[in-house]
């Protein structure tokens, strides 16, 4: 196969890319990347239509304006890899880029007519942008993401390489008297490029779609309003928590939280404070929890902190603490001057086992307790199983409580 013919395929290989990523831009909605690598690409193809069709310009105008524009759809690909990862984009820098790099190419064609020095120029421009896009995206990232990152980045880096190889070749080549035929080194760099090029377009693709699975699972097991898990992925995670402690004989304690009143709240301020106030209460309960604590909406104004490692004494202590964050509290909710207070059961293993839904039914027991007996404490379950008849007894008794304050 001729040059030209590679030369062609290249084309229409970026032109398929790019029209791919155009489609996924534009069905994307406000996702973040897709756009600048179509437009990338975009100018890509444009750059690559013009290197290859020096016919239709003047020959050294369709160089310069052929290195000009993939420097800028080079540019603009970098841009597109720090706005998925939400990071700043100096949109300015690939333009002057290539600007930079057009003048460069037309002071060594009409000053100091130098084929060396525009190809290493060209060449560290391209392959340093690729290095740029390469460095942001070899990184740590969280699975299936990080899989995506690291086979687009590989790619970047192999081109990135390959570009600097092939200006290497135009800097050291009459240095060191070697000379490389264009018939070899033509060929070799489509290939190179084309391969490159349908590899980015891959795992651009496959970066998006990585972010949509990670997205869509996290909507389906957090709370949308509160981001805290929801109640199916609270139950699921925290029993296999749960089983890995008991395998290390290591104790877990179980909180459940209850916003007081929280109805006359809703009826006074409305519902929009009413979720403000769900919220301001996942907050204050985050100040107080480490790094491996878990916290779910377990149901309305109702939540549940897993404490892996701590008794039912620290686990009261730190109950405690959550407590008094939330009564002590003088920020207005809202801007409405909401009063909140909470109540909290504690219910542990060393009474109730490593088995979630025994320690949530034991945590609502001692919840109950507490709204019973005023509401705005902390009460620890210290029976191995309360009679349904207490639980029964104790759950009337708050509703009557209940029903007396409204």
């Amino acid at each position: 196969m001729n040059t030209f013919s590679l030369a062609l395929a290249l084309v229409l290989v970026t032109l398929v890319m790019t029209l791919v990523l155009i489609m996924a831009a534009w069905h994307s909605g406000s996702e973040k990347g897709l756009r600048h690598w179509a437009l990338g690409n975009l100018a890509l193809t444009m750059g690559l239509v013009l290197d290859i069709s020096q016919g239709l310009l003047h020959h050294n105008i369709s160089q310069i304006m052929a290195a000009g524009l993939m420097v800028l759809g080079l540019g603009v690909i970098w841009l597109g890899v720090r706005a998925f990862k939400g990071l700043s984009q100096p949109q300015a820098g690939p333009i002057l880029l290539a600007l930079l790099m057009m003048l460069l190419l037309g002071y060594f064609h009409y000053v100091q007519d130098s084929p060396a020095a525009r190809l290493t120029a060209a060449g560290i421009c391209l392959g340093g942008l690729c290095l740029l896009s390469a460095r942001e995206l070899l990184v740590a990232a969280a699975a299936p993401l990080r899989r995506a990152y690291w086979f687009t980045g590989g790619i970047m880096l192999l081109s990135g390489l390959g570009l600097l190889a092939r200006a290497a070749t135009g800097l050291l080549g009459p240095l060191l008297q070697i000379s490389v035929s264009d018939e070899v080194i033509q060929p070799i760099t489509l290939l190179g490029v084309m391969v490159g090029q349908i590899g980015m377009a891959g795992g651009f693709i496959l970066m998006t779609h990585y972010r949509t699975i990670m997205a869509l699972q996290q909507l389906s097991e957090h709370d949308a309003l509160t981001g805290t898990l929801n109640r199916r992925s609270m139950h699921d995670q925290a029993q296999g928590r749960l089983d890995a402690l008991r395998q290390q004989d290591q104790p877990a304690t179980l909180i459940m939280i209850d916003a007081d009143h929280f109805k006359r709240i809703n009826d006074e301020f409305g519902h929009q404070t009413g979720d403000a106030v769900l919220c301001h209460l996942v907050t204050r309960i985050r100040l107080h929890m480490r790094s491996n604590d878990l916290l779910g909406r377990f149901g309305g104004e109702e939540f549940v902190v897993l404490l892996p490692g701590l008794d039912a004494r620290a686990a009261a202590d730190v109950a405690e603490r959550i407590r008094l964050a939330v009564n002590n509290h003088s920020d207005r909710i809202s801007d409405q001057p909401v009063m909140l207070s909470i109540s909290l059961g504690v219910a542990g293993t060393d009474l109730q086992g490593h088995d979630y839904t025994a320690l949530v039914a034991a945590a609502d027991a001692a919840l109950y307790r507490a709204k019973a007996l005023g509401r705005n404490r902390v009460e620890v379950c210290t029976e191995a199983d309360t009679p349904q008849r207490d639980k029964m007894a104790l759950r009337l008794l708050s509703q009557f409580r209940h029903n007396l304050d409204v």
